[in-house]
């Protein structure tokens, strides 16, 4: 057994803006080491432990970059030499991470056996709805089916789900004789190897991260902070990032999917989603294995711990009026984009009523909020003046989690019902008011990060990664200073 880093276990109250210390938050790791050389923050808030889970989650992938690469390498020999199709399968939300993601691979397609989701899509009335949510694209992007040269990533952010489903997913997909490579923990790896087998088409990659929340804060009876999700997501990513490279040592540049910011409508993207694979036209240099994983790593990592230090007073305020909400009995509201979905999620205390959409538009919030509720607006890269004025004619209060651009794109990309998008380069820019707080996510301005040779745009997305170090962190600040009120 790995022993634990010797963090201060502490938990932090705050009385009249003063923080006192007192004993007892803990972060559940296991037989991980919390100190393997990812400069952990210097904990102040219970939000802090969430930030070093996911540094420390960071570095467990780095360790694991020679298994990920081998992977990779076995995927990409089905996808080239058999022109297999790239699948991904689970829970909605892990298995729409590489679909239409900015920085994502293109013909990345959702594996749904069960597909029900094309009767819900609408047809595109003059483009005023994203295509994201038509009928073309579903029948695009989902498959029923998969084939024996095709590879499928399946993975859970929710263990609640996966228990129900996971062993019948598996199950359908080697009688496919598809690879399929899962994401999880060793736990659940052990249990799937019991049940069918070692077998040269399954694939695991996989953590130690337990079920249920990862953090103790004292008056809960259950641990808080949802680790498993953004563990999943972190090796699918590094995964997708020794895919490109095993690609490319094969001759192959894979389409990239471009940013909506950088082109609206996204014209430059229609031949990638309908006529093939990989992009001919550039040239390919290879690259080693293990150097796209372990750069795109650094970035995160450098993103991840540079989002709370120069911003703790407004995430301290920030939970101060979620704190201030739940117990005076007014409503919370969580407005999420990209990345977690909190809803029925294992770790999640439940704070906010929760409203998931793709753009900012949230028409159902105008006859939902009232006077000093809070709605939590995790996003993108952009401001979302509609909502927030939303919020000011109801007298309510709002927090706005986005991150600032350092470029202004040439023209303002236009996003289905949200209209024209505003992407301010300071928050100084922005309407300032005492009902309102700003906090810059510091993901990369147009979500990608990784520069490949001869290719003109950045690929993999790194704002989900952000989003769930602000949800989570406010959630435990707020549970922190809610139990330390009990008291």
């Amino acid at each position: 057994m790995i022993s634990r880093c010797p963090f201060p276990k502490r938990a932090y109250s705050f009385i009249l803006g003063a923080v006192v210390l007192n004993p007892s938050v803990l972060l559940d790791r296991g037989t991980h080491n919390v100190c393997s050389g990812a400069e952990p923050l210097p904990v102040e808030q219970a939000g802090d432990y969430f930030v070093n889970f996911v540094l420390d989650e960071i570095e467990s992938a780095r360790k694991k970059l020679p298994q990920i690469t081998r992977a990779a390498e076995v995927a990409a020999d089905r996808i080239v030499s058999g022109d297999g199709e790239l699948l991904s399968a689970g829970d909605q939300s892990f298995s729409l991470e590489p679909v239409w993601r900015a920085g994502g691979i293109a013909f990345s397609r959702q594996y749904k056996p069960d597909k029900q989701a094309a009767a819900a899509a609408v047809p595109e009335p003059n483009g005023e709805i994203p295509y994201y949510r038509t009928k073309e694209f579903v029948e695009h992007f989902t498959v029923q089916a998969a084939k024996s040269n095709d590879v499928v990533l399946l993975g859970y952010e929710n263990e609640n789900e996966e228990r129900l489903h996971l062993a019948s997913h598996v199950e359908r997909l080697l009688g496919d004789g598809a690879l399929v490579v899962f994401f999880g923990s060793q736990a659940r790896a052990r249990q799937l190897e019991q049940t069918f087998g070692r077998q040269g088409n399954l694939i695991f990659i996989t953590h130690d991260v337990p079920d249920g929340g990862i953090i103790d804060v004292p008056g809960r009876p259950e641990k808080i902070c949802s680790g498993r999700s953004i563990a999943n997501r972190l090796y699918l990513w590094t995964f997708e990032a020794e895919l490109i490279s095993a690609f490319m040592r094969r001759g192959k540049v894979p389409g990239i999917l471009l940013s909506v910011t950088y082109e609206s409508p996204q014209v430059w993207n229609i031949p990638l989603l309908n006529s093939y694979k990989f992009i001919p036209a550039f040239n390919v240099t290879p690259v080693k294995k293990g150097v796209f994983g372990d750069t795109y790593l650094g970035h995160l990592r450098r993103i991840v711990s540079g989002i709370v230090p120069e911003q703790r007073s407004q995430f301290r305020k920030a939970a101060q009026w979620l704190a201030e909400a739940a117990r005076t009995k007014h409503k919370t509201f969580a407005l999420l984009i990209h990345g977690l979905d909190p809803n029925g999620l294992p770790g999640d205390p439940g704070l906010f009523k929760v409203h998931s959409e793709g753009n900012a538009h949230y028409p159902q919030l105008d006859d939902e909020i009232g006077k000093d509720d809070v709605a939590l607006f995790v996003g993108y890269n952009w401001y979302p003046p509609a909502l927030a004025d939303t919020v000011d004619r109801a007298g309510g209060k709002q927090i706005l989690c986005f991150t600032l651009v350092q470029e202004v794109p040439p023209k303002p990309a236009v996003y289905g019902e949200a209209g024209e998008l505003l992407h301010p380069t300071s928050f100084d820019q922005l309407p300032q008011g005492e009902n309102r707080i700003y906090i810059d996510l510091k993901f990369a301005q147009y979500n990608a990060v990784l520069k490949i040779p001869d290719y003109p745009v950045p690929a993999l997305e790194t704002s989900s990664f952000a989003e769930d170090v602000v949800y989570w962190h406010l959630v435990a600040d707020t549970v922190e200073l809610l139990g330390a009120v009990e008291k």
